[in-house]
């Protein structure tokens, strides 16, 4: 079983975006931001509003890569997986209710930071369509790439 260290936990804890790599059953690399949801266990849920070719990635090769940076210690994260699309059901209900309640928390925090810090934001989180699938990984690797290019791999 791959080790979600407490501090993977934290970093994600902190992110609204994380990207995810795919790629066609050929081959064809696509790579892209998507809205980091969730992690629980083994399993990490982000959230997708464009329903592109990421999905149909997915739906034809299901094997994903999560990145993402710690930029304090300027190390990078890799958690390899395979993912599946959830469009609707129990679990697709709660996570939009789940989202919702969120959004409303991050569009707040965005605007308090707007008149704390003078910085204008044109969109807020509640602007997001509801209508998005959950992309729903199961992460079976994991690596980190340290500053000076080190790179630790923790597996099953």
């Amino acid at each position: 079983m791959p080790k979600i260290t407490e501090k993977i936990l934290e970093l994600l804890e902190k992110r609204e975006f994380v990207s995810i790599g795919t790629a066609t059953r050929d081959g064809r690399p696509n790579s892209v931001p998507k809205l980091f949801f969730r992690i629980q266990e083994d399993f990490i849920y982000l959230i997708d509003h464009v329903m592109g070719q990421t999905v149909r990635n997915i739906k034809e090769n299901p094997l994903v890569s999560v990145s993402f940076m710690d930029q304090d210690a300027l190390e990078g994260y890799r958690l390899n997986g395979s993912a599946k699309v959830i469009e609707r059901g129990k679990k697709y209900d709660a996570m939009l209710k789940e989202w919702n309640e969120r959004a409303v928390k991050l569009s707040a925090n965005r605007v308090i930071e707007g008149l704390r810090t003078g910085k204008k934001h044109e969109h807020y989180e509640v602007e997001i369509s509801e209508k998005f699938v959950i992309l729903k990984i199961k992460v079976n690797h994991v690596i980190k790439v340290g500053r000076r290019g080190d790179i630790w791999k923790e597996s099953d």
